[in-house]
């Protein structure tokens, strides 16, 4: 494999080690060690060897590590509002500091987007955690070599049986061709999807090794007993151990052409369908050359399209943090530490290209932003739960806070998103032919489900979710009553609590939607005393 530029690119284990260092030597209060502050920071800090574990085929632990660690911070903001002794702790670096800091990460961030793709990812652990979730959750006949890297709708996708994952359905195309043109490009899919794909080029017998997986599982992991060992050869998240290859007598809709399991796939070897029986070994069937030297590249403008939009994204939530800094705060310094805080940490330098993480994201930061006027808040709350369905749960908490003041206003501005997404639903392929199944998709239809989870339920029993959901319920419309005297820091540290609480039930990807949470959890570490802001003392009218 001929040396890359890009082969040298920072492993997202280096990365844990020196962003953590950067945050503690620009947050940590040294001469505090024991406030509130350093607690926070370490709390944050350890959300990332979830993600490496996760990453690194250890999905399990992985899951658990998260879930714990978000049990230990939510416990944090529900006790947030009880604290009000706020001190200002500026960060330890110089406001040009900072500013220089920030420009320069987001620069990071934005040639991580822009490189880190394609045929520059050489290795597995070059492989962001967002590619390899991309290539897990794609059924595996689409990663055959078509003459269109990009498919057609499929309605089939659309069946009831295949609602893994709610929300507005153009947004969630969207979203997937956006991993596509970002994750790598189908050579490496392959290698990562048969197991061939080295750890690295001079060390590929190191323990983390995927084991190559020549038979891979007919059944989708939509499908009921479908597993995700046989997609994925070195086994990302599932507890089932790999299948002997010698013994295999599944159907395999994607193998080997050569029979060769313990060699590097061929990168200009056909992949075809091929049929199985009990005793025999299978015959490839005859098929079109379609080897990998003709894969169609996806267009330029494409990939330039979407790499702006996932950087606008990112940019939305920096500005966001300046704005609120600024105008709500009444320090920039703050907003600085928070968007360079958020910048740095891991989570954002592995899931940055993942719009359905950063889009949600945004908005909801950006309704914290126009928090005094009601209808903006409102739209934004609208837009985003439209789009991502979960940030709907925030809305009787948000409804609370304007009850004494702007709630009509709220209701408005929500309403008017929600009924406009509805709207433009029939102006786009899904919506036309199967409206009723992509507005049910909209609204959550198979959020709740207890059949076929991923992420964290799916190496627990199902059933325990339905405690989890009955407490999260309680907590949400609970908010409504609790805390009684609501100001701008309850409807942060209450905000991310319930996006927080989101990710203890979630059954698509559970634990792994973290930027719906850490922007406001931020935000609620650095805010000062705001009990003065309620909607009677600052809502414009």
């Amino acid at each position: 494999m001929p040396t890359s530029l890009f082969q040298y690119e920072m492993l997202p284990t280096t990365w844990f080690y020196v962003s953590s260092l950067i945050i503690l030597a620009a947050f940590f209060k040294f001469n505090r060690f024991f406030s509130i502050r350093n607690l926070d920071l370490i709390g944050l800090i350890l959300f990332t060897p979830g993600l490496l574990m996760i990453a690194m085929h250890d999905g399990c632990d992985g899951y658990n590590w998260l879930f714990l660690v978000g049990f230990l911070m939510g416990i944090r903001l529900l006790f947030d509002t009880v604290m009000v002794r706020r001190p200002l702790l500026e960060p330890n670096l110089t406001p040009g500091g900072l500013t220089f800091a920030c420009f320069t990460i987001f620069g990071f961030l934005a040639a991580s987007i822009a490189f880190n793709r394609a045929d520059h990812v050489e290795t597995l652990r070059t492989v962001r955690l967002e590619q390899i979730l991309t290539v897990r959750d794609t059924p595996p006949d689409d990663f055959l070599v078509h003459a269109d890297p990009f498919p057609s709708f499929d309605a089939r996708r659309f069946e009831p049986s295949h609602h893994v994952k709610p929300g507005f359905v153009p947004f969630l195309r969207l979203t997937a061709l956006t991993s596509r043109a970002l994750v790598p490009s189908q050579r490496v899919r392959q290698e990562i999807l048969m197991g061939t794909l080295p750890v690295s080029d001079t060390f590929d017998s190191s323990p983390l090794s995927p084991v190559p997986s020549p038979a891979v599982s007919s059944r989708r992991p939509d499908q009921p007993g479908g597993d995700r060992t046989g997609e994925i050869g070195f086994s990302l998240s599932s507890p089932v151990p790999l299948t002997d290859p010698a013994n295999s007598v599944e159907e395999s809709p994607v193998s080997l052409p050569d029979s060769q399991p313990d060699s590097p796939a061929n990168p200009s070897a056909d992949f075809s369908d091929t049929k199985t029986t009990t005793g025999a070994a299978s015959e490839p069937e005859p098929v079109a050359d379609t080897t990998f030297k003709s894969e169609r590249k996806p267009p330029v403008l494409t990939v330039i399209g979407v790499i702006v939009l996932a950087l606008v994204a990112d940019l939305m939530i920096v500005l966001a943090f300046l704005h609120i800094g600024h105008c709500h705060f009444g320090n920039i310094r703050t907003g600085i530490a928070c968007a360079m805080l958020y910048m740095l940490l891991p989570y954002t330098n592995q899931i940055i290209g993942s719009l359905d993480h950063t889009v949600p994201a945004a908005l909801i930061l950006w309704a914290v932003a126009m928090y005094r006027r009601p209808f903006f808040s409102g739209a934004w709350i609208g837009l985003a739960g439209g789009l991502a369905f979960y940030p709907l749960f925030l809305i009787p908490l948000w409804l609370s806070f304007y009850w004494r003041r702007g709630w009509v206003r709220f209701v408005i501005g929500s309403g008017t998103m929600i009924l406009l997404l509805i709207a433009l639903l029939p102006a786009f392929p899904e919506g036309r032919s199967h409206f009723g199944t992509c507005l049910l998709q909209m609204f959550g239809d198979g959020a709740v489900r207890l059949a076929q989870p991923d992420g964290f339920w799916e190496f627990a029993n199902p059933i325990y979710r339905i405690p989890v959901l009955a407490a999260f319920f309680v907590t949400c419309f609970g908010m409504i009553l609790w805390p009684s005297h609501k100001h701008l820091g309850t409807l942060l540290c209450c905000s991310a609590l319930l996006m927080l609480s989101v990710s203890f039930w979630q059954s698509y990807q559970g634990g792994i939607f973290m930027a719906w949470y850490l922007p406001t959890m931020i935000l609620t570490i650095f805010r000062p005393n705001l009990e003065d802001r309620t909607a009677q003392a600052v809502v414009v009218e």
